[in-house]
């Protein structure tokens, strides 16, 4: 068993490592982008056209509120949570092994 722990760890190791410097290699031959003054074609202007725009909305009228009108606020009733039990009411769970 531990023949095959051994092998399997170097195995793990050695792809590891290969796999790494196939990637590092890769990505240094890759094709590099091409800088921007090198470009033959100058970049043609574009004109862009403006997006048309939205109707505003309404205005909200509070008057309400000061004329004797009420807002209501919901009440939210907040109860304590049941007391965690304590570690030494928990039943222990034991192994017989080592």
């Amino acid at each position: 068993m531990k023949m095959i722990k051994l092998a399997l760890r170097l195995w793990i190791a050695l792809t590891s490592v290969a796999s790494f410097l196939v990637g590092w290699a890769m990505l240094a031959h890759a094709p590099k982008p091409v800088p921007a003054k090198t470009l033959s074609a100058p970049a043609q202007s574009v004109v862009l056209t403006p997006l048309p725009t939205l109707a505003p909305l309404p205005s909200v009228n509070f008057s309400g509120a000061s004329s004797g009108g009420s807002f209501l606020v919901p009440q939210v009733n907040i109860q304590a949570p049941p007391p965690a039990p304590m570690f030494s009411q928990a039943p222990v769970f034991s192994s017989g092994g080592s």
